[in-house]
Order: C-alpha cells, then sequence, then structure tokens
C-alpha cells in the first residue's frame, strides 16, 4: 500500500500497532486511567449522593477519561510527533457528536441534557462527549495485545466483583455497611435487568477469551499465575451470570444469550484453525441449551426483587411518533438528550392513567435505540446507526479476511461482546456502565480494524507542532477547569443528598433548608435543588407560625420580617426551578403549590397558583392530579368570595355572588376533568361532592361522597363528611349509621361521637346520648364545652339544634395526603 503525506512527511503503516515508538510515561499514564476506569466503572458508587451510582460514575468517567486524553497528547507533543488512526471512523462519530451538540443547545432541557441529572447523566452531553473521547482515545493507544490483555482482566474482575455482591444480596447477605445496600437485589450497576445485562455481554467476551485461548506468544490471555487467575474468574463469572439469569428470568436476557453463544459459535465454523478444540465449546453449548429451555420454561428459582417497569415497545414508539410530530426541529433532533420524562408526561396514553402508575413518568423508553429517535430524533438514530453499521461492516470484513491469527482471534473476541450489547441497545435501555461497554468495545474494534497510522514529525512542520502544544494546553486548561466544576457539583449533589436524609430523619426544616442552600450556592442550574429549597422554605414558614402560636402573643417585627423573607425565598425558588426546566411538569406541579400554601399571605397568589397548575396540566395532560389541584383553587378563591356575600357594600356583595358562582363552576370543570382521565381518583370526587355541597346540589354530593366512601371505606374522612351532608339533608338515620361505622373503625375519633351523640338525642335516646359524650369527655377532659354538655345531658335537658365540632381540623385523609410537602430525591433507574 503506498504511504500517505501529510505536508510531504507523514507516513501510513500497514499493520503498525502502536503509533509511538516508545511508550514513556505519557504513554503508561494514558493505558492506565483506561485499565483503572474498566476495573472501576461498573462497581463505582460512592454514599455521599442521593443517587449512589449514576453521578458517581459519571464523574469518575469523566476524570479518568480526560487524564488519558491529556496523557495522549502529552506524549505526541513531548515526542513532537503527531501520530493517529486514519479512516472514516474518525469521521462518523465526528458527524454523530455534531448531531449531539445541536440536540442539546435545541433542547427542551438545560442543565439536564448538557450534563445530566436525576438518572440521565448516561445520555447528556457530557457523557456522550466523554464516550466520544474514550472511543478515539482506546482506538489509538490500546490496539497492542498486551494492553488488550489487561483491559480483559479488569473488565472480568470487575464483573465477578460486582456479581458476587449481588448475588449474596440475593440470600440476604449484605457485605456493604449501607442502608441502600440492604435490600434483595442490591446491584452496582442499576436496575436488576440491567445488572444481568452487563453480566451476560461480559459472560460472552469471557466465552470467546475461552474459546481461542492457547499458549504461545501471541496468547490473547495472560500466561503463568496471571493466566490462571483469569481462567478461574471467567468460571466464577460464567456461574454467577446463570445464577442471575435463572434468577431474574426475563425473556430478553434469555435471547441476548442466545445470540451471543450463536455468534460465538458461528465464527468456528469460519477460521476452524484459530479454536484450539471443539471440547471446549461443551460450556457455550451447556448455556445454550439453558437459555433455550428457560426462554420457553418457567425459572423455577425466580427471586422476588423490585419490578422493574417500563413502556412497552408499542407505547414507546407512539411517545417517538408524537414528539417528533411537535415540530420540524424535533423531527430532526428530538427533544434533548435526557429529556424523555418531559415526552412521556406530555404524550402517554390515557389509558395508563387507570393503572397504578398514572404518577409516574418513565425516563427512558423500552430500548435505547427508541430513546434515542425520541430525544435525539431522525438525525441522532440515523448517526448512531451509521456508527453502529460501520464499525460492524469493518469487523466484519477484518473476521471474513483477516490471515492474522492473532489479530483475528481480538477482533473476534471483542466483536462477539460488542455485538451482544448492541442487541441489548435494541431490545433493552441502557445506563452509564452498559453504555460505558459499547463505546468501550467500540474503540477496541476500532484499534484493530483501523489499520493505517497517520505520523507528522513536528520538526518538519513547526506550524503543526506549535498548533498541536497550544491544543495540548487548551485541553489541560479546559481539564483543570472541569475539575474544579466537577467539585463543585459534586460537593452540591453531597449536600443536597444530606439534606435528604436529614428530611428523612425528621431533622427541623431549618436544617434542611441551611443544606439545600449549601447546595443551590454550589450549583445554580440544577431545578431539583431548588424545587426541594422551595418545598423545605414553605416548611419553615409553618414551623415559625407554630412557634408564633405557641408563645400565644402576637409576632414580633423580627418573626414578621422573617417569615416575608421565608415567603419571598420560597416563591423565588419555585419560579428558578420554572425558569431552568419550564418543560418539567414537577416544576410547575411545585410552584402552584407553593403559591396555594402561601394564598393567605401573598396577594393574587391565587391567580398565580392557577396559571402554574394550567401549565402543568399543558404539560401533562393525563395526569388527575393537576386538575385537581386547579380545582382546590378555584373552590379555595369561592369560598373567599362567599364570606363577603354578606358585606354590608351592596356592589361588593353582588360581585362576591357572581364571583362564588363562577369559581365554583370552574372547579366543577377541573374535577370532572380530572375524574375523565382517571375514574377513581378519590381527591377529585371528594372536592367535586364538596362544590355540588356549595351550590346546594346535597343529592349530587351525597352521591358523591357515598361512591367515595365505598372506593375507600376504611378513610373516616370521608365517612364523617358523608355523615354531614346527611345531617344537612335531615337524614339522621343514615347519618346515626355511617356514625356508627365510624366510632367502630376509631373509637377515639371525637368528632364522630359527638355528632352521633346529637343523632341519639334526636331520636329520644338520651341515655345512648350520654354514653357517647361522657366518652367524648374523657378524651377531652378540659374541653369546657363538653363538660357542660355532658352536665345538661345528665340534668334531663335535650336539642335539636346540631352543634359545632368538638375538634377542628379532622379532615378527610384523602385530603391531607394530597397537600403533604416534603422534600423529595431524585429518581433512580
Amino acid at each position: 500500500m503506498e504511504p500517505l503525506t501529510s505536508s510531504g512527511l507523514g507516513v501510513a503503516q500497514r499493520r503498525r500497532k502502536v503509533p509511538f515508538t516508545n511508550v514513556g510515561m505519557y504513554q503508561v499514564i494514558t493505558r492506565w486511567s483506561l485499565y483503572l476506569l474498566t476495573f472501576l466503572l461498573p462497581v463505582f458508587f460512592l454514599p455521599f449522593t442521593s443517587n449512589y451510582l449514576e453521578i458517581n460514575k459519571q464523574t469518575v468517567l469523566v476524570l479518568l477519561t480526560l487524564v488519558g486524553l491529556v496523557a495522549w497528547l502529552g506524549a505526541m507533543v513531548i515526542e513532537k510527533r503527531l501520530s493517529f488512526r486514519t479512516g472514516w471512523l474518525n469521521v462518523v462519530p465526528g458527524v454523530w457528536f455534531l448531531i449531539v451538540l445541536a440536540s442539546s443547545i435545541l433542547s427542551l432541557s438545560g442543565y439536564q441534557s448538557w450534563v445530566g441529572q436525576a438518572s440521565q447523566e448516561y445520555t447528556s452531553f457530557l457523557t456522550l462527549t466523554t464516550f466520544l473521547v474514550l472511543f478515539f482515545v482506546v482506538m489509538n493507544t490500546m490496539s497492542e495485545t498486551s494492553t488488550q490483555r489487561n483491559l480483559f482482566f479488569a473488565t472480568v474482575l470487575s464483573s465477578v466483583l460486582s456479581g458476587i455482591i449481588t448475588i449474596l444480596s440475593f440470600i440476604g447477605i449484605g457485605i456493604l455497611p449501607f442502608s441502600f445496600a440492604k435490600f434483595s437485589g442490591f446491584n452496582l450497576v442499576g436496575t436488576m435487568n440491567s445488572f444481568v445485562a452487563y453480566m451476560v455481554v461480559v459472560m460472552i467476551l469471557g466465552l470467546g477469551l475461552w474459546l481461542v485461548t492457547r499458549p504461545g506468544k501471541d496468547a490473547i490471555m495472560p500466561d503463568g499465575g496471571r493466566g490462571k487467575t483469569m481462567r478461574i474468574l471467567m468460571i466464577v463469572q460464567v456461574i454467577l451470570t446463570i445464577l442471575a439469569l435463572v434468577a431474574i428470568d426475563y425473556w430478553v436476557m434469555w435471547i441476548v444469550t442466545i445470540f451471543g453463544i450463536l455468534l460465538l459459535s458461528a465464527f468456528a465454523f469460519i477460521q476452524q484453525k484459530d479454536f484450539p478444540g471443539t471440547t471446549r465449546f461443551s460450556l457455550p453449548l451447556f448455556l445454550l441449551v439453558v437459555s433455550v429451555l428457560f426462554l420457553f420454561v418457567p425459572s423455577p428459582l425466580r427471586w422476588d426483587f423490585p419490578a422493574v417497569v417500563s413502556p412497552s415497545f408499542g407505547a414507546s414508539l407512539s411517545i417517538a411518533k408524537e414528539t417528533l410530530g411537535r415540530n420540524i426541529g424535533s423531527i430532526l433532533v428530538g427533544s434533548g438528550p435526557g429529556t424523555y420524562a418531559f415526552d412521556y408526561a406530555e404524550f402517554k396514553d390515557t389509558a395508563v392513567s387507570q393503572t397504578d402508575f398514572w404518577n409516574t413518568n418513565f425516563d427512558r423508553a423500552k430500548s435505547h435505540a427508541l430513546t434515542i429517535l425520541t430525544t435525539m430524533g431522525v438525525l441522532g438514530l440515523v448517526g448512531w446507526l451509521a456508527f453502529v453499521a460501520w464499525v460492524a461492516l469493518m469487523a466484519l470484513s477484518r473476521l471474513l479476511r483477516e490471515r492474522d491469527h492473532e489479530e483475528w482471534r481480538v477482533t473476534y473476541v471483542v466483536f462477539c461482546a460488542w455485538a451482544t450489547i448492541l442487541l441489548l441497545q435494541f431490545l433493552y435501555t441502557s445506563n452509564m456502565t452498559l453504555s460505558f461497554l459499547f463505546w468501550l468495545f467500540s474503540g477496541l474494534i476500532a484499534s484493530q480494524v483501523m489499520v493505517r497510522v497517520k505520523e507528522t514529525d513536528f520538526g518538519r512542520s513547526p506550524k503543526l507542532g506549535l498548533a498541536t502544544s497550544f491544543g495540548f494546553i487548551l485541553v489541560a486548561v479546559a481539564v483543570v477547569g472541569g475539575l474544579f466544576v466537577t467539585g463543585q457539583r459534586y460537593a452540591s449533589e453531597v449536600a443536597f443528598a444530606q439534606a435528604v436524609r436529614m428530611d428523612r430523619s425528621g431533622a427541623s426544616a431549618e436544617e434542611v433548608v441551611n443544606k439545600l442552600a449549601t447546595a443551590t450556592s454550589f450549583n445554580q442550574l440544577s431545578d431539583v435543588y431548588y424545587r426541594n429549597l422551595s418545598s423545605a422554605l414553605l416548611l419553615r414558614v409553618r414551623d415559625v407560625y407554630q412557634e408564633i402560636n405557641a408563645t400565644g402573643v402576637p409576632a414580633t417585627p423580627e418573626q414578621t420580617q422573617l417569615i416575608q423573607a421565608l415567603v419571598n425565598a420560597s416563591i423565588n425558588a419555585a419560579a428558578r426551578t420554572t425558569a431552568l426546566e419550564p418543560y418539567n411538569v414537577d416544576n410547575w406541579s411545585v410552584r402552584g403549590m407553593v403559591y396555594r400554601e402561601l394564598m393567605p399571605l401573598v396577594n393574587g397568589a391565587e391567580d398565580l397558583a392557577a396559571a402554574s397548575f394550567i401549565r402543568a396540566g399543558e404539560l401533562e395532560p393525563t395526569n388527575p392530579k393537576h386538575y385537581t389541584d386547579l380545582g382546590r383553587i378555584y373552590l379555595v378563591t369561592a369560598d373567599r368570595a362567599s364570606d363577603l356575600k354578606s358585606s354590608e357594600n351592596a356592589e361588593l356583595a353582588t360581585q362576591a355572588v357572581e364571583s362564588e358562582k363562577k369559581y365554583l363552576t370552574l372547579a366543577e370543570e377541573a374535577f370532572n376533568k380530572a375524574i375523565i382521565y382517571k375514574q377513581n381518583y378519590a381527591p377529585a370526587h371528594y372536592y367535586l361532592a364538596a362544590v355540588f355541597e356549595r351550590q346546594g346540589r346535597l343529592d349530587d354530593a351525597v352521591a358523591r361522597m357515598v361512591a367515595l366512601r365505598d372506593y375507600a371505606p376504611l378513610d373516616i374522612g370521608i365517612g364523617f363528611q358523608l355523615s354531614q351532608l346527611y345531617i344537612r339533608q335531615q337524614k339522621y338515620s343514615l347519618a346515626q349509621a355511617e356514625l356508627e361505622r365510624l366510632v367502630g373503625l376509631n373509637s377515639n375519633y371525637s368528632n364522630a361521637r359527638w355528632y352521633l351523640a346529637s343523632m341519639y338525642e334526636i331520636s329520644g335516646n338520651s341515655t345512648a346520648a350520654i354514653e357517647q359524650i361522657q366518652k367524648v369527655a374523657d378524651l377531652n377532659p378540659e374541653n369546657e364545652f363538653v363538660i357542660e354538655r355532658l352536665s345538661r345531658l345528665k340534668s334531663g335537658q335535650s336539642t335539636t339544634t346540631i352543634p359545632p365540632p368538638v375538634e377542628e381540623g379532622e379532615e378527610s385523609a384523602t385530603e391531607v395526603e394530597d397537600g403533604e410537602v416534603t422534600v423529595d430525591e431524585e429518581v433512580t433507574e
């Protein structure tokens, strides 16, 4: 082959394994950073963050890849020679990078697309760019068989360590001293299905090594004690993988296993002389039989693991179609990296609202390929498929034409593992570990098939040398800056995780607020931190009010000023979330909740709350919660107007009547819309009954409450409200029956006994009434109103007048739960 030249000086060589003549310190740093990354990433975690896996894996990926990049470039600067492998596999990934960049620029999201959060780190611009850098570094520095042996060893060793930890968790032995590591099915990869997928890919790699390795100088497995250790690790890895496969018994994993083994076996017919003996196929054939058997026969050893739920292939394809149909930009580059949850929220089928997952927005499709199509558009998927096709075609060409036995065996082993994980990309989702293996193996294949190396000596091209040195300095500065930013981001995540743990342990709202404020000070681009800060500040306002009420004296100027500051801070934090991520429905929901809770304190808060819930409904149109929240705002606004109907100002009273009627109508429409999407949504029925009651439609209100009571018979709040409606209708026998039922459910329910006594009074059963009031007095020994009523009854006096409740604030459990404010944490896969 004729040499290629650059400025008349470069040389492209056939079969040149290493671009550098000397393996100096920089090359050693590059390779060891890759060895360490290969071992660490699948097993790396830290307990300091709310998501102990993905963000930590992303951090170690970025750091070690950048170290390898700087060392690789540094080696060229020191040797004063530019050297890299040439071919189309340099161009295709570069084109895909430009597509990812365009998708990120036009994304519906900001920080989540560029950096990644909430388990979307694996698909962010930062991570995808790092994977491409990893691909190029591996392609140019890891072509020697000796270096590839080390990568194989690190891969298998990491898999065995991860497998041991997971299998022990199967049987209830948690060897890690952390609370999150104590549940059955704990692993260091992600979901149980993701863990098994990872183990299967590494098993195929190990089986390939098992089939082709042979003693000699060109062995692709180490000799001596290290080789024996490698073989032992491979056997252990296979055993662990079989146990995991049988434990989850998921058809996709059996299909992938069958595919990998068949691929391994197929090449035995093409290059028979590269396989030491047919007896080695006994193990793969045994695994093939087991896989085919369990593909059709249920496993007898399935463990009870947390369910892994995801949209179906049909639902995923439907979401993709709807997303691409937004506009021309969406067709080309999708909604942006990491935004699948936004797409799912907007376009999920209405039937989902009738399931247990009505309030869950999945953050990835059924398969990684469909996730790419949805979030990066047609260009993103085509660019990715072009890269995949190019790698596959070049690898197959190499396998069918290669005559160098060592070269063929290495390519065979890596290609079979790569093809297995590629199939997974079409049948299952991905995460940081699976994506890393895909790009690592892609780089290894490229190092085998990209056989032409272009070199240019800086001494003969000073301008090129100067440009390369300048580029190296820029990369080094960027790395230092990146390390600083990464450190700040990590500090913010640690502070956020501490806030979550403090909230769970019952710490004060003030302590939680301080930690969340620290998180936002280090990272001002994450809506997750501001969303939780807003909620925590709202809790802090409640705490201050409780402190004031406990003293029984008016608030001091300092306390008033503190409340105003907390209210403003909560509102600003909520507004910040929607400014950062305007297409995240959770941000608008929390913002609306904040304004709703602050309605007594902030003028016009009801309009802002309503606008927030309306926007939430637009972003997630099939979720009944948003319409119920909106209806509650209208209901409260109607009640405020009702209070003004008795005003001495005739004009104001007239306006109040019209306003009450208007907002009750709006509330009714909102609650009915919620019920359309989820017919058994209890809060919507509850508040709709309240609307009917205020409109004087008592029969309709009772019908709603009866249906709600039958749906949730143990909710004493609902039953109590039903009894009050019966009383207003003067259906005292029905009210009595309902109140007796409530007392049977909760013998300490004072209000139920209080009104049950009234029903007995009305029916003339004074003895039963006295018995009920006596028990109320026992529960409320210092309540003078109760003591007075008991004394009156004992003296023979009775009345048919219905008294006010003895205890205020006993509402439906449905309402209390619906309005709960807590600090949440990031959703994990």
